[in-house]
C-alpha cells in the first residue's frame, strides 16, 4: 500500500520551518495563499518558470523530470535555491531513489540524507508511526491524534460541518505572508481577527513586517476590511481573548537572554499597552528530566471551569531531533503567572507535534481541543483539560482558533498555505447538516489529486476551490473537476496540473448553499 505520511510530514515540517512563527522570519504556521487578478497570476507563474531556466546552477530538465514523475514528492515542495543545491550535489538517480523510498515508506540512506545537510534542508522524517500505547501512558494527557491519522482508504468527516464564510489572503492590501488568526467579538458585535504579517521568501512576497495586524468584519466573517497600522509590536503570533471588557493578548517577546511570555491589553481592540506579569521564559518549559524545550510556537490559552488557566504551545525545534517536537503545557491560577507542567508534556519520540493546537472553553462549559495534523484538523472535547472524547475529523488547516458569538453562532478560523503565493486566513461557521462527506486517499497520482465522496447532494451543489488562490478549479487553467454518481453518492475528483498551484493542500470541496467544506 502506498504510504503517504512521510512525504506529507516532510511538507508540513517544511512549510512550518519556512514560514515564520515565534522567531522573526523563521517559523509561521501551517498554511497557504494568494489572490490577485488572474492575469497577474499568469504573469507571476511565467516569471517563476523563466527563473528556473538557464544559469550555471540550474537543472531545470532534471527537476522537471522528477516533479513530473513524483508530483507530490519532496522536490516539488522545495524552493528554487534548495532544488538547485540538491541537484548540484546529488545526481538524478540518487534523488529518484529518495523519492521512491519516501513513497514506499522506506528509510532514506545516510548517504542521501547528507545531501540535505549540505544544502541546509530539513531532512525527511523516518517512516515511524505513533506508538498509541506508549503515548497513552503519559500522565495527565490523552493520546494526541498525531500525524498518522485514520487514513487507510477513506475518512468520514465530522458531523460538525464547517460552513465557509470568507477569506483574507496574502498579497492583498499590501500584506505579506499572513497566518495565525486569533478572533474576538467586539463590543458592537463585529468580529476582529489579529494575525501575523510574516515573511515567506519562497513565495517572493513583499509587504511583511513580522508584526501583528488586524482586520474587521461587520457581516459575521464573510467580508473583511484590513485595518491600518500595527496592533501589537510582537514578532510572534498572539492569542487574543476578551476578559473583563478588555482585549487581552499573549505572545512571545524575543530577547537575547531568552524569549519570554508577555501580555498586552486594550480597551478598544486597536491600541494595546504592555502590562507587567511575572516572567515566564520559553526555557522554563521543561520535561520530566528537567531539560528545557526548544523555542515555542504561539500559545493557545483559555480559562477552565475551575477558574484556572492553561496554555498549550508547540515546540518549534526540538533538541531531541527533527520531527520529534513536543507540546508544552503550562497552567496559571490568575492568567498572569505561569508554571510549566512537565508531566503533561506530550509528543517527542513517540509523536511529532506538527503545528499549533487550539484549546478553548466554549459557551456551554466544554473544553474544546483542535489539533491540526497532516491531513485533518482533529477535534475533541471534554469537561477538563485531561480527558477527551473520541476524535472527530475536520478538513485540513493550521493554527485554528475557536470563537462562540453572543448570538449563538460558533466560528472557527484557521490558516492554509500555498508555497508559491503565501497564506490565507479562512473563516467558517460550525453547523450541522444532512450531508455526509468522506475524504478519500487517492494514493500516488501523476498530477496532484483530491477526492471526496458526498451523500445527500446533487452535482449542481458541488464546487471545488483553491481558497489560497481564490480559484474555482472547474474553470481554472490546468485543473479539472469530475463528478460521478455511484451507489447513491457523488464521487468528486479534482486534479491540478498547473505548477503555479504546486500543492492541493489548499483545495477544498464546498457543498450546497451553506458551502460546507470538505
Amino acid at each position: 500500500m502506498y504510504k503517504k505520511k512521510p512525504i506529507l510530514s516532510f511538507l508540513i515540517f517544511f512549510v512550518v520551518f519556512c514560514s515564520g512563527n515565534t522567531e522573526s522570519e523563521n517559523i509561521v504556521s501551517a498554511v497557504p495563499n494568494e489572490t490577485e487578478e488572474k492575469n497577474n497570476e499568469t504573469e507571476i507563474a511565467n516569471n517563476e518558470i523563466s527563473s528556473l531556466e538557464g544559469g550555471p546552477t540550474s537543472h531545470k530538465e532534471d527537476i522537471d523530470s522528477i516533479i513530473q514523475e513524483f508530483p507530490q514528492g519532496l522536490v516539488s515542495f522545495l524552493s528554487k535555491d534548495e532544488r538547485d543545491c540538491l541537484f548540484e550535489n546529488a545526481n538524478i538517480f540518487a534523488i529518484r531513489q529518495m523519492e521512491l523510498d519516501l513513497m514506499e515508506g522506506r528509510k532514506i540512506s545516510e548517504e542521501n540524507i547528507n545531501y540535505f545537510k549540505l544544502c541546509n534542508i530539513p531532512p525527511p522524517p523516518e517512516p515511524t508511526g505513533m506508538n498509541q500505547e506508549a503515548q497513552g501512558k503519559q500522565p495527565g494527557v490523552s493520546p494526541p491524534p498525531g500525524n498518522k491519522g485514520p487514513i487507510n482508504q477513506s475518512t468520514p468527516l465530522s458531523s460538525i460541518h464547517l460552513s465557509y464564510l470568507g477569506s483574507i489572503r496574502s498579497m492583498e492590501n499590501s500584506l505579506g505572508n499572513i497566518a495565525d488568526p486569533s478572533i474576538v467579538e467586539t463590543f458592537d458585535g463585529s468580529i476582529r481577527v489579529y494575525f501575523k504579517n510574516g515573511n515567506e521568501p519562497q513565495a517572493n512576497i513583499n509587504g511583511y513586517d513580522n508584526l501583528i495586524h488586524s482586520a474587521i468584519s461587520t457581516d459575521g466573517g464573510r467580508t473583511w476590511e484590513v485595518e491600518e497600522g500595527v496592533r501589537v509590536p510582537l514578532n510572534s503570533p498572539i492569542e487574543a481573548l476578551v476578559i473583563d471588557g478588555k482585549i487581552v493578548a499573549w505572545g512571545w517577546e524575543l530577547a537575547m537572554s531568552g524569549d519570554f511570555l508577555v501580555r498586552y491589553e486594550s480597551s478598544d481592540g486597536i491600541n494595546f499597552q504592555k502590562v507587567d506579569i511575572p516572567v515566564f521564559y520559553q526555557s522554563d518549559c521543561k520535561d520530566t528530566n528537567g531539560n528545557s524545550t526548544g523555542p515555542l510556537g504561539d500559545p493557545s490559552i483559555t480559562k477552565l471551569n475551575d477558574g484556572s488557566w492553561i496554555f498549550h504551545a508547540q515546540e518549534l525545534v526540538s533538541p531531541l531531533g527533527d520531527f520529534k517536537r513536543r507540546g508544552c503545557i503550562a497552567t496559571s491560577e490568575d492568567g498572569m503567572s505561569w508554571v510549566s507542567q512537565a508531566d503533561r508534556m506530550y509528543g517527542g519520540n513517540e509523536e511529532d507535534v506538527t503545528t499549533n493546537p487550539a484549546i478553548k472553553l466554549n459557551s456551554s462549559g466544554m473544553v474544546e481541543w483542535i489539533w491540526p495534523t497532516t491531513n485533518f484538523m482533529v477535534y475533541r472535547q471534554g469537561t477538563d483539560s485531561f480527558n477527551w472524547s473520541e476524535p472527530e475529523y475536520l478538513p485540513n488547516g493550521g493554527d485554528p482558533d475557536l470563537l462562540d458569538l453572543k448570538n449563538g453562532k460558533k466560528l472557527l478560523a484557521f490558516g492554509n498555505f500555498n508555497p508559491r503565493r503565501g497564506g490565507a486566513l479562512i473563516f467558517t461557521e460550525r453547523i450541522e447538516t444532512n450531508y455526509k462527506i468522506t475524504v478519500v486517499d487517492t494514493g500516488p497520482t501523476q498530477i496532484p489529486t483530491k477526492k471526496w465522496l458526498v451523500e445527500g447532494a446533487n452535482p449542481a451543489d458541488i464546487k471545488v476551490v483553491n481558497l489560497c488562490l481564490d480559484l474555482d478549479l472547474s474553470t481554472a487553467q490546468g485543473a479539472t473537476v469530475v463528478i460521478n454518481e455511484k451507489d447513491g453518492q457523488l464521487e468528486v475528483i479534482a486534479t491540478d496540473s498547473n505548477e503555479m498551484f504546486s500543492s492541493p493542500s489548499c483545495v477544498y470541496i464546498l457543498v450546497g448553499p451553506k458551502q460546507v467544506m470538505g
